[in-house]
This record gives structure tokens, sequence and C-alpha cells, in this order.
């Protein structure tokens, strides 16, 4: 029994708990007394009286008369005392029980208590941690509308940039075009070929240029117009054409007037301004009886219009 409650076990080898109870109680429990060795002395002295009072002849019959009479009061004396002892360890025993059992309640009522406190523990950190999510979506959403306003602040910026930038162009001349950088830039040597129907500007230069491209930019930085590859010539230069450049640039070259325009060579993967140099090259093509084709010299060749077919102007290529 522990606490007041009793627990009975078919097999106690089957439960360790229990068979270690039950070997602490015979380990703990008290020997059983012989009450015979008890009741010997009261059996001898009730004995003596009787005997003493049976065969005694006068004073001898009353001490045993007397000896019978205090074997029975010290018996009664001694019943009384027992029966005493044993309701007082019955008292104590009840109340060890019920002390028992009232600490066994508070414990378990401790218990029920504590794990109440955990569950409403777990609740409130259950709630503690929906309302993070909520808070964390939230923020998420909301940092996801700040990137795109960003963005959508950076394309507005950059378009107005452009703008700005095309505003500025429309007016002045764009920094890669400057006139000091077109002064110190890669030397080429112009000349003109004229092959029956369209006139050419030809441009040569040294292998060490690595120049790919050519074009012709105006004012604004607009392409114009732009050469295909080069031909390497058998002088070991690169030889580029333009055919039917603007007749303004032509005007310009042959006079040796500042030109409008830009011409650039594109040298690994950049955009280098050109300083052209005339080469005194006029040539143009002839057709024999045979009808084979030959490159001339033509002194006389005079540009004022880029093709002899467009009739938009009146002067054109003499030969």
């Amino acid at each position: 029994m522990d606490a007041g409650v009793t627990a009975v076990a078919h097999d106690v080898h089957a439960c360790a708990l229990c068979a270690a109870n039950a070997s602490a109680g015979h380990a703990q429990a008290p020997a059983e007394r012989d009450r015979r060795d008890e009741l010997l002395p009261w059996a001898v002295a009730l004995t003596v009286g009787v005997l003493i009072a049976s065969f005694g002849v006068g004073g001898d019959r009353w001490l045993g008369l007397g000896s019978i009479g205090g074997v029975l009061a010290g018996a009664a004396f001694a019943y009384q005392a027992l029966r005493h002892a044993q309701a007082k360890s019955r008292a104590v025993h009840e109340n060890a029980v019920k002390a028992l059992n009232t600490e066994a309640d508070d414990r378990v009522a401790m218990v029920i208590r504590q794990f109440e406190w955990a569950v409403n523990d777990l609740a409130s950190l259950k709630r503690e941690q929906d309302r993070a999510q909520v808070t964390a979506d939230l923020l998420v959403v909301q940092g996801r509308a700040r990137e795109r306003h960003i963005r959508k602040l950076d394309r507005d910026l950059a378009e107005a940039r452009r703008s700005q930038e095309r505003a500025a162009s429309a007016d002045a001349p764009r920094a890669e075009f400057d006139g000091a950088a077109e002064e110190s830039g890669l030397r080429f040597r112009w000349g003109l070929h004229f092959d029956g129907s369209v006139l050419r500007l030809e441009l040569d230069c040294d292998t060490s240029t690595r120049a790919t491209r050519v074009r012709i930019a105006d004012r604004f930085g607009m392409t114009v117009m732009k050469s295909l590859t080069p031909m390497h010539t058998g002088d070991g230069s690169l030889s580029f054409a333009l055919a039917d450049p603007p007749a303004d640039l032509i005007e310009d070259l042959e006079s040796g007037r500042e030109i409008g325009y830009h011409l650039q060579a594109l040298c690994d993967y950049e955009w280098l301004p050109l300083r052209l140099e005339d080469s005194g090259r006029r040539t143009r093509l002839v057709m024999d009886k045979r009808g084979q084709m030959f490159r001339v010299t033509a002194p006389n060749m005079t540009a004022t219009s880029a093709n002899p077919f467009d009739y938009t102007n009146d002067a054109f290529f003499t030969l």
C-alpha cells in the first residue's frame, strides 16, 4: 500500500516496481513475536496462586487468593493498555495514510496545474507564431511592392535621363565625336572610284590598326552608313569601300574644307575616330572592245554629287 492505494499483481516478478516494493517490504517488516513468551509469566503466576489457594491452610489460602486477584488485575490492566496502544497506533497510522493521500492529491493537482500551464504556454506560443507568420507575410508583400516601386522609379529615371540626353544631343555633338579626338585619330587615306553607276569612297589603312568596319555618322552621332569587312590589297594594307556616300561629304573632301560628318573605325569592339589624308587616287571603271573591265586613273574627276543618276542635283561627275 502506497498513499492508501493497494497494488496487487498476479506475478510479482512480472513488474519490476512491484518486485522492488515487495523486496523492500520483506526487508523492513519486523519479525513476528511469539506471544507464548509474553503469556508464560502470567500463566505461571496464575498457576502458583491457584495451587496455593487450593492446598494452603489459613493464611496461605489468602495469599493464593491474593495472588490470583493480583494476576487477574494485572492481566486486565495489561489488556486495557494493549487495546489503548493498538487504538493509538491505528490512529497514528490513519493520520499518516491521510497525510500521504493529501500529499499525493496535492502532487496530482500540482502536476495537473503544471500541465495546464504548459498547454496554455503552448497555445500562447502558437498564437505568437501565427501572429509572427502573418507579420512576416505582410512584410514580404510590402517588400515586394517596394521593390516593384523602386524598379519603376529606376525605369522612369532612366527614361528621363535618356530623354534628357536625346534633348542635349540635339543641340550639341556627342563627346565621342570630339574634333580634338579626330585630329589624333587613326590615319586613313581616302580615294574615289567610279564604277559606271555608283561612286565609291575608298579608305585605306595599315594592317596594324586592326580595323574591321568603317562607318559614317552625322554630327548628332547617328550612323549614316557602314562598310563591310575590308579587303587586303597587294601592298599590305586594308581597303574599305563605302558605296554612294553623302554628296556634301565628297564635296568637303574634294575642296579640303572641314567635313560635317564623323568617320570612325571599329577596332577591338570600340569605335575610334579617323584622321583622313588624301591619297590623290581618282579612278574609274572602263570596258575594252573584248568586254574586259579595267580600272584606270581619271585625273579630271570632279565630284559634286555622289550618284550620277540622282537627278535631284544638277551637278554630275565629269570624266
